[in-house]
């Protein structure tokens, strides 16, 4: 019986200090951001969209029930050159939309495309 409570101690002992080494060797989240630039352009003219301050939504992936799910992470508003800057994770996949008044245009990011500084250029579509 003596021996029995031994052994478990040791094998958790074994359990907890690989864990802990396996965590060491992992980045940081700080270590994980990257700063990208949006724009949004128009599908017709391939123009900025300028003095529209559409809204971004960033969503990232989450795992539901049975699926996965993509709930809103954060909204941002365009500045008046029709881009913005935010910071996100390169190891998630994130779904952005770049939602304007009867305007729509989404983009599906995999982990490890996106570089840091880089510049994304969205195109939305009018609904009209």
């Amino acid at each position: 019986m003596q021996l029995n409570i031994h052994k478990t101690k040791i094998v958790v002992c074994i359990a907890i200090f690989a864990l802990l080494i396996s965590n060491c060797s992992r980045k940081t989240d700080s270590e994980n951001q990257i700063t990208i630039k949006i724009n949004s352009i128009d599908s017709k003219s391939k123009q900025r969209r300028v003095n529209l301050f559409d809204t971004v939504e960033v969503r990232k992936e989450k795992f539901g029930y049975l699926t996965k799910t993509f709930p809103v992470e954060k909204k941002y508003i365009m500045d008046s050159m029709g881009s913005v800057k935010i910071k996100i994770d390169t190891t998630k996949l994130y779904k952005i939309f770049v939602l304007g008044f009867k305007a729509f245009g989404p983009e599906m990011y995999y982990p490890g495309y996106l570089k840091d500084g880089q510049e994304i250029n969205i195109e939305v579509i009018s609904l009209e």
